[in-house]
């Protein structure tokens, strides 16, 4: 059931309003051929103006959730770029699910968001259902890459033609992704990330090849793992691993990103 409530997130009289709403996160296969129904899933929603279609992005959050800061970073510049955005909370409506949960189960049980967030947008008139994005971050990039992979729907019910068209993952666990993505990719991380190395994401895509979609790494030298999020100025330690700000880095993803999104959304 659809419900939505109207608020912002406003620095200013010109910041981007979101509004929260609900959708089922997709059924999923097991092994037995049973199916597991889906959760019910908050999430925010902002869009341009006019009645579209537009492409869209769905963000998907680290182990943390996604801080107001990052979603008016998000929220404002996506739309200002002619995106529709939802950004994707896993874990309102799930007690108990954070940081401490265990990265993979937490990893099997938010993968079906990703699709029950692309099958809501795609009920949407005001969204192209054949030009939607998923940008995740840390454990969202994780799935991020998931959802990258060729088959990776062939997991979910009920089957349909929709499929995601580009990637973004920034510092995401390279060393935890399977199949070489079959879609468009791009991944942000720092040189001195300690909790998501880079060396790993540099190790995997080797591994890759060269042959399907290309598939893009960005490494920045000097820089840690959570650069993307304002909030870590100053930076500070989580579960021992050292995140810190980096605006420097931050704006170039920032551009990247936009470059990347308009490349193959478009």
């Amino acid at each position: 059931m659809l419900w939505c409530v109207l608020y912002g997130l406003m620095a200013d009289a010109g910041a981007t309003v979101l509004e929260r709403v609900e959708f089922e996160s997709a059924s999923q296969r097991r092994i037995s051929d049973a199916i597991m129904p889906g959760d019910p899933i908050q999430a925010d929603l902002a869009r341009p103006d006019g009645a579209g279609p537009f492409p869209a992005v769905i963000g998907l959050h680290g182990c943390a959730g996604m801080h107001d800061t990052t979603k008016r970073r998000l929220a404002d510049r996506l739309v200002a770029w002619g995106y529709v955005v939802l950004l994707v909370d896993s874990y309102a409506t799930r007690r108990g699910m954070d940081c401490t949960s265990g990265a993979f189960a937490t990893f099997i049980r938010r993968r079906p968001d990703a699709y029950g967030a692309l099958v809501f947008l795609a009920g949407q008139s005001f969204v192209d259902p054949q030009r939607v994005a998923v940008v995740g971050f840390s454990a969202g990039a994780w799935i991020s890459l998931f959802v990258a992979e060729p088959n990776s729907f062939e997991l979910f019910e009920p089957q349909s033609d929709l499929r995601f068209r580009a990637a973004a993952a920034f510092y995401p666990p390279c060393k935890q992704a399977m199949a070489r993505p079959g879609i468009p990719t791009i991944i942000f991380i720092g040189a001195l990330d300690d909790w998501t190395p880079a060396a790993d994401c540099s190790s995997k895509i080797a591994g890759w090849g060269n042959d399907g979609a290309p598939v893009e790494l960005i490494v920045y030298p000097g820089v840690h793992h959570g650069f993307y999020y304002p909030q870590l100025q100053p930076g500070r330690t989580l579960f021992e691993h050292w995140l810190e700000y980096n605006a420097e880095a931050a704006d170039n993803a920032t551009e990247r990103l936009h470059q990347f999104l308009d490349r193959h959304l478009k």
